[in-house]
């Protein structure tokens, strides 16, 4: 039967120091048993090899390439014997929220209480969109936001391919975000943290790896277990290229399931945008847009991947100039190909896996266990219709991690609570007057001339009338209240005003790194013991 899917709202915790941990941890175990039962059993065949086959492949590969990439700048742990877990995440190398760098917490927990190995990828091929984080300025009474920027922003290039362009600005970034938060922001990690950043800059140029660098050498510091690779290694790996170019013999039925499927999920999720969570993949006469990115060193803008067969097997262009041509078929083993695909790598032209072929390899082929956070598990529902109907397997489950951690105390609930309470005080100060009036401040007896009109069955004709007598008793009873009504008025100014500013600070999305070592450290791995 093939899958169906189903609404699924995920949604962020909403509290302060709150976790979403789908399913519960205590799951955990009997998730990884089952997930590896799925892949012993798999015995589907990838263009000449069995999956059992390509996934040792590349497990092996990808934690070579995982201690080689860690120990060039930290300790690197024993790895795990080979018979526990391989647990798996992944986020661009950006400065992102500490809800998102929570999943790198429970990762370490996880693999060191079931005896496995914790590997976070570099997700490298997607493409640095903003150089600069929001950073809270002014002072309590007057917040606001700025945006203080890192880096100059250039033309948008992979991670991959990103290198620092303005050393001046990059250098400084730690002191303009202190002086930009000097009032607000108490010893925020910056400082520290963008020191180590400077020092992996002396390593290397590439932007995205000097700020993982530094985010994971604090990590280290912190006690965590973890070992980071680039999607790009894992990419330039003979299994990975295998598995691409089982993708690309087949993609004419791979694009119908793939975008039937698309179809479905935004049916039931109620999408109507044609390019959430993905665009379809087009065919434009014999061409086949594939799931992959493709660009070279010398041309490194990302451009999307069209195949079409020919004589000797397949063609593979960016349809801008690169063109490339594999031995390659669906009757045909894809080693030749995957050679083919290796070699091109080294020589600088990279095939890159979009965002839900990027989870799916991490899923079906290298991993026991992938810990997503919330947007990949949204689209990652679609990926797993995918997997049914193309590969005909049950899909992997994955865990959907994140947290709430706030910067500031969120009084933005207080407040909106206190505004729709002072706004319906003053409806009833308009409609209800009595109800606020104390026994001792008069109008007893238009109180009970309005009740005897309220009771009075007015007939047709005379309602207009009744209308008329009871607005002029409220406004007499109102006008006792004249006093409380000016200070709840002004009280409601002054609140939304307030509400307005503290909506500035209330956000979760504010870098980990403008938060305090004493406040962040502590909370990240409290949190994380949910998972042991």
């Amino acid at each position: 039967m093939p899958a169906q899917l189903a609404y699924k709202p995920i949604r962020a915790p909403g509290g302060h120091a709150q976790l979403l941990a789908d399913p519960p941890w205590d799951s955990i175990p009997a998730l990884i048993d089952q997930n590896r039962a799925l892949a012993e059993r798999a015995s589907y065949d990838v263009q000449g090899l069995s999956l059992c086959r390509l996934r040792a492949d590349a497990r092996r590969h990808l934690l070579q390439e995982a201690r080689r990439h860690t120990r060039a700048y930290r300790d690197v742990a024993a790895s795990a014997d080979g018979e526990g877990p391989l647990l798996l995440a992944g986020h661009q190398p950006q400065l992102f929220h500490p809800g998102v760098w929570f999943k790198n917490f429970a990762l370490s927990a996880l693999a060191r209480r079931w005896g496995g190995q914790a590997v976070n990828l570099l997700i490298d091929n997607d493409i640095l969109r903003q150089a600069s984080i929001r950073v809270p300025t002014g002072s309590a009474d007057e917040p606001q936001v700025v945006s203080v920027p890192f880096d100059r922003i250039v033309e948008t290039i992979p991670f991959e391919q990103r290198e620092v362009v303005d050393a001046d600005l990059f250098g400084s970034f730690a002191e303009r975000v202190q002086a930009a938060g000097n009032q607000l922001l108490a010893e925020p990690l910056v400082a520290e943290y963008w020191k180590l950043v400077l020092a992996a800059r002396k390593r290397s140029a590439n932007l995205g790896r000097c700020l993982a660098e530094a985010r994971h050498r604090l990590e280290g510091c912190w006690g965590q277990d973890t070992w980071e690779v680039p999607l790009s290694a894992v990419c330039d790996g003979p299994a990975f290229a295998w598995f691409a170019c089982h993708l690309l013999a087949h993609l004419p039925r791979f694009q119908d399931v793939h975008n039937t499927a698309l179809h479905e999920y935004r049916r039931v999720n109620h999408v109507r945008s044609r390019a959430h969570p993905v665009p379809d993949l087009e065919c434009d006469g014999a061409w086949y847009e594939a799931p992959f990115w493709l660009w070279s060193d010398a041309s490194p803008s990302r451009k999307r991947a069209f195949v079409r067969s020919c004589g000797c097997g397949v063609e593979l262009t960016d349809r801008a100039g690169l063109s490339v041509q594999l031995s390659l078929d669906a009757d045909r083993d894809a080693g030749r190909a995957a050679e083919a695909l290796v070699a091109l790598g080294r020589r600088g032209v990279k095939l890159r896996p979009r965002a839900l072929m990027t989870t799916m390899y991490a899923r079906l082929v290298l991993s026991d266990l992938f810990l997503h956070g919330i947007g990949g598990a949204k689209y990652d529902q679609l990926t797993d219709l995918i997997v049914q109907r193309f590969f005909g397997l049950p899909p992997p489950g994955f865990m959907t991690l994140s947290a709430t951690v706030l910067l500031f105390e969120d009084r933005t609930a207080e407040l909106a609570a206190r505004i729709r309470a002072a706004k319906q005080r003053l409806r009833e100060f308009r409609f209800q007057p009595e109800r606020h009036l104390a026994p001792d401040r008069g109008g007893n007896g238009w109180i009970s001339e309005k009740l005897a009109w309220i009771r009075r069955d007015a007939p047709r004709g005379q309602r207009q009338v009744r209308h008329r007598e009871l607005e002029r008793l409220n406004t007499l009873l109102g006008a006792a209240l004249e006093r409380e009504r000016h200070q709840t008025a002004a009280d409601v100014a002054r609140w939304t005003a307030e509400l307005r500013r503290q909506t500035n600070l209330a956000s979760r999305e504010f870098a980990f790194c403008l938060f305090s070592e004493k406040k962040l450290r502590p909370l990240l791995l409290e949190l994380s013991r949910g998972s042991v």
